[in-house]
């Protein structure tokens, strides 16, 4: 396997995770053992109304969760697209020396 067949697929792998991070719902357990649903890493399946009826401060929570998972989300999408881009522009004389 040459060393631009694997930043394909190393970038491609890191590309996915990062979606997968970003799409995987997120929860709050309550004191009761009920969970609070939280949506996803971007805010989809969120109902706020929902979840400040339970409680005012799992709105506060959630949205901290939120942004927790972006900031892990972010940059392992970034290295994936990095790794792809640069591999996809570099010459294919450059990978067969």
């Amino acid at each position: 396997m040459s060393v631009r067949t694997f930043a394909v697929v190393v970038g491609l792998a890191f590309l996915l995770g990062g979606g997968a991070i970003l799409l995987v719902m997120l929860a709050v357990e309550a004191p009761s053992g009920s969970l609070v649903p939280c949506g996803n890493g971007l805010g989809f399946g969120f109902d706020e109304p929902a979840v400040s009826a339970v409680s005012p401060a799992y709105v506060d929570i959630c949205a901290d969760l939120r942004h927790r998972r972006l900031l892990w989300a972010l940059p392992v999408i970034a290295v994936g697209a990095l790794l792809l881009i640069g591999s996809l522009v570099s010459s294919r004389n450059a990978t067969r020396r």
